[in-house]
Formats: C-alpha cells, sequence, structure tokens
C-alpha cells in the first residue's frame, strides 16, 4: 500500500517555495506520518515549499487542510481520484464542513487523529473505507507520538522541526477555530516526552506551536526547570497571564525564552464580548513591562475589525505597540472562519460577503464591517502595518539584549517587506 500525505496550499503563496524565510513545518503531516504502520510506503508533500507529485502512484491520499487551502484540497482530491486514488480529507476544515467536504472526497476526518487514523488505514486495507471517521472525545496527551520528521522536506523550513506541549484552549474566543478542533480543556504532553525529543533535536532554536504554552503554571514550570539542562533558545505562544506569576517568568527566562507571541487581539476593553481573555491596555502595558524585564521578548498580535472598534481603534493601536516597544507586531483584519461563534452570528445576520475559503486568510475582508467601510478597514491596517516598520519604527522598539537583536532585525525586515508587498498587490 502506498499512502500519500499532502497539505496543499493556495496559487498565490506559492512564492515561498523560493523564499521559505520564516515557514514553519506542519506538526499534522510528520504525526499522521508516525500514526501509520511502518510496512506502509508513505510520501509526504508540504505544497507551501515542495510540488506535489500528482504521477506518484498513490492507493491512499490524505488531504490535511484549513479553509484558506480548502479549494485548493478540492481541486488536487479531484486529480488523485481521477487517477484511480481514494482520498480522505482531514484537518480544521473538512472537521467543520464535513458534509462539503465529502462531496471531493472519498473519506472525511473529523478531530484529532491519535487513537482513530490506526483503523482508517486498516478500513481501507479490507476494503471498508467509511464515508465518515469522527475523533469521539478528545485523545490522551500521552499518546500524541513525536512525528516522522525525517518525512518532510525539513531544509525549506525556518527551523527543521516543530515541538508541542499542549493542546486546547479554555478561553473559546468568537473567532477562534482553534478551539473548536482542540476543545477547551488544556491537555498536556507528560513532560519526559517533550524533553526527549527536545534533547534528540540538534537545532540552535526550539519552536513551540502550543495555543497557550503556559495554560497551565504547574506543568509550565516543571517544563521549564527540565529544558533549563538542554541550554537552547526556544520561542513559543502564551498569555498575558505569564505576567502574573513572577517564578513562571524567571523560569522561563532562565530556560532560554527569547520571545512570546501574545495575542492582545484588542486594546479596547469594549471588544470582550468576542475576545474573552481582554484585559485593559493599561493592564498589558504593566505585563509587557514585567515580561521584558526578564529579557523576554514580546510579539504582539492584533485584530482590526469588530463591531466594537471604536474610530481611532488604529491610531491608538499603533500608539500602544510603540509606547510599549513591542519586538513584532502583526495586524489581522477579523475573519469569521466557518465553525466558529463568529461565522454563525454573522451569517445569521446576512454579514458575509461570500464564501470564497481561498479569501478567508485574515488579510482579505469577507465580511460587512459594523462601523467602517470595508475599503476603509483595508487600508487603515496596511496603513498601521507600514508605519509600524518603518525604519524609524524599527529602531525605535529595538530590544535591549544584544543577542536578542540579529532575530528582531531579520524579523522587522521581513515584516516590512511584507507590507510592501500587500500595498502591491
Amino acid at each position: 500500500m502506498r499512502l500519500y500525505i499532502i497539505s496543499p496550499c493556495r496559487a498565490e503563496d506559492i512564492w515561498r517555495k523560493s523564499r521559505a524565510t520564516f515557514v514553519l513545518p506542519q506538526m499534522s503531516l510528520a504525526i499522521i506520518a508516525a500514526l501509520t504502520p511502518p510496512d506502509i510506503e508513505i510520501k509526504v508533500t508540504d505544497e507551501l515549499v515542495d510540488d506535489i507529485d500528482f504521477d506518484y502512484p498513490a492507493d491512499l491520499v490524505a488531504i490535511s487542510s484549513n479553509s484558506t487551502n480548502a479549494p485548493r484540497a478540492y481541486a488536487v482530491a479531484k486529480t488523485f481520484r481521477e487517477r484511480g486514488a481514494k482520498v480522505i480529507m482531514g484537518g480544521i476544515h473538512p472537521s467543520v464542513m464535513p458534509d462539503e467536504a465529502l462531496q471531493h472526497s472519498d473519506s472525511v476526518f473529523i478531530g484529532e487523529a491519535e487513537g482513530t487514523w490506526e483503523k482508517v488505514i486498516d478500513d481501507f486495507i479490507t476494503g471498508k473505507l467509511q464515508d465518515v471517521y469522527r475523533c469521539e472525545g478528545y485523545p490522551d496527551p500521552s499518546k500524541i507520538p513525536s512525528g516522522r520528521w525525517d518525512m518532510l522536506n525539513t531544509g525549506r523550513y525556518y527551523v527543521p522541526r516543530t515541538f508541542q506541549t499542549s493542546r486546547g484552549c479554555p478561553h473559546g474566543c468568537s473567532f477562534c477555530s482553534s478551539t473548536q478542533f482542540f476543545g477547551i480543556k488544556h491537555r498536556c504532553r507528560p513532560v519526559g516526552h517533550v524533553i526527549r525529543e527536545l534533547s534528540e533535536y540538534k537545532g540552535r532554536l526550539i519552536v513551540f506551536v502550543d495555543d497557550n504554552i503556559t495554560g497551565n503554571h504547574a506543568y509550565a514550570k516543571e517544563l521549564f526547570t527540565a529544558i533549563k539542562k538542554i541550554k537552547k533558545r526556544w520561542v513559543a505562544q502564551s498569555s498575558i497571564e505569564i505576567a502574573k506569576d513572577n517564578e513562571l517568568l524567571r523560569f522561563a527566562a532562565e530556560s532560554g525564552c527569547a520571545g512570546i507571541l501574545i495575542g492582545f487581539e484588542s486594546i479596547d476593553s469594549s471588544n470582550a464580548r468576542d475576545v474573552r481573555k481582554l484585559r485593559e491596555a493599561e493592564v498589558y502595558a504593566d505585563h509587557i513591562k514585567e515580561i521584558k524585564s526578564h529579557g523576554i521578548g514580546v510579539h504582539g498580535s492584533f485584530i482590526f475589525g469588530f463591531d466594537n472598534d471604536p474610530p481611532d481603534i488604529f491610531e491608538n493601536t499603533l500608539d500602544f505597540v510603540m509606547r510599549n516597544r513591542l519586538e513584532v507586531a502583526n495586524y489581522c483584519k477579523l475573519t469569521p472562519f466557518p465553525g466558529t461563534r463568529l461565522f454563525s452570528d454573522m451569517l445569521s445576520q446576512g454579514r458575509i460577503l461570500h464564501q470564497n475559503w481561498e479569501r478567508y486568510d485574515r488579510y482579505n475582508i469577507v465580511f460587512k464591517p459594523k462601523n467602517i467601510s470595508v475599503e476603509e478597514l483595508y487600508e487603515k491596517t496596511l496603513n498601521v502595518y507600514e508605519k509600524t516598520y518603518t525604519l524609524g519604527s524599527i529602531l525605535k522598539r529595538m530590544p535591549g539584549q544584544i543577542k536578542n537583536i540579529p532575530p528582531y532585525f531579520a524579523m522587522n525586515l521581513s515584516y516590512r517587506l511584507g507590507s510592501k508587498r500587500l500595498r502591491i498587490s
């Protein structure tokens, strides 16, 4: 049996094949490969960095897709089915839109793979492939395997592999599709499993892909204490709550934390209905100061387009970024991804402009904003990007620690080029 595992990519992202500077390898591909019995021939392609081999004589093609890549995924599935292969689709989009995905495939996998993927393989071999497979509940995190990273073209990425210590997020923000997929319970892998993977890793920088690596403070302290012995630098996503626990911050810094990505989403408290984790801007400022005092950089993520955004949200957010000297900031347009509470609300209100999933990418605007035009939302977001990444702004926000300056400039110059590309497009 030949299994072909594919992550499709929409056409406009293909440029990254020649300059995959900050592209990260997809953990889902490596995990599916690891869950597959060793006697099965496997080929893996992430179209973001490699071409799909449509001539590969696959018996079963497993396609992992988010909403943005769904149209491309359906086209890839069509080609392989025409050549006689069976196709099963999984990932966030097929999980929330299974009926749609089943129109383009032979089978749909809903939810996480651990504990269920093995049955898919068994059923396929015996000629009993079902229309739908559903992961009942959420897998025990101790059952999450180490990925088969050797199956990916790891030389094309910023780092050759990523790591995960937990799944799930309790906040349940209206726009978040991750909660729909991984649930609201924070599930942590055994620290020993994580440390074993980190110890085998030869790279100098560790990238964690958890939604919130400090979701469980006791667990995080145990993890950071163990990571300290490995003597490497690492980055991850975290909630702002890390700043409330000085011991946790100290453990993170001592273990090699170079920076954390924090989803502030908004600095205006009127958006608390959509952003469940929202805090006042003044509180954020105090917490950022505390985090940076430990030598940890802060990458802030913000969203524009909420119904309660005031007219000056753009200027205020830029001022917030500059005053707090955030090392990096990214600005997204609010996107009602299918399966989220936001999508359901806007669909019932008749505010969804279209369901061309390819444009559901946080950069295009796919809904009718409440207090601003589509054109104005797009233009003002782009203006904030450009002002954040002027050379003067980059110099003003430069980190105080010398060791953090080279990656700081690399990230900022990348965003500077990206903002120019958005203007051209």
